[in-house]
């Protein structure tokens, strides 16, 4: 009986969601966004599922989120939470399941969008990188800029 409720479930929704890739997003979310508004929340999902889509990074959730590279003897990561050290299971559950709900809905929901489709680059606005001049600033959400490529 339980199998079959899952089966109708997921028969119905457009295309298959994997628990893991909704829980990378998730945590992605969680630790750069987290204190944001539903916009700026669901701004950082959308930049990384708009990595997804291109070429230049890996083609699942995960590995754009875990994605990182050594550099002098220190990985650099993609996304600074998940080279800094910490544990990275989130400590206030109810914002993490806040976190997993925008997941989910920006995996399926594309008539919502917060930043232009080509839109790959943001970062907190207490600092500046070195690549913001390299880059289009499209949006400003909450205290996060957000950018795309340079036409």
């Amino acid at each position: 009986m339980r199998r079959g409720f899952v089966a109708l479930i997921l028969s119905i929704l457009p295309t298959p969601v994997y628990a893991d890739e909704v829980t990378c997003l998730a945590n992605n979310i969680y630790y750069e966004a987290r204190n944001q508004s539903f916009e700026g929340m669901y701004a950082v999902a959308e930049v990384t599922l708009n990595r997804v889509k291109d070429r230049r990074w890996p083609n699942d959730i995960c590995n754009v989120v875990h994605q990182r590279i050594m550099v002098n003897s220190r990985w650099v990561c993609q996304f600074s939470w998940y080279c800094d050290g910490e544990s990275d299971n989130p400590k206030e559950p109810h914002d993490f399941s806040l976190c997993y709900m925008i997941a989910y809905i920006s995996m399926y929901e594309k008539d919502l969008s917060f930043v232009p489709p080509n839109t790959y680059w943001y970062h907190n606005n207490t600092v500046r990188p070195y690549w913001v001049d390299a880059y289009h600033r499209v949006a400003v959400i909450g205290d996060h800029t957000f950018y795309s490529d340079k036409f």
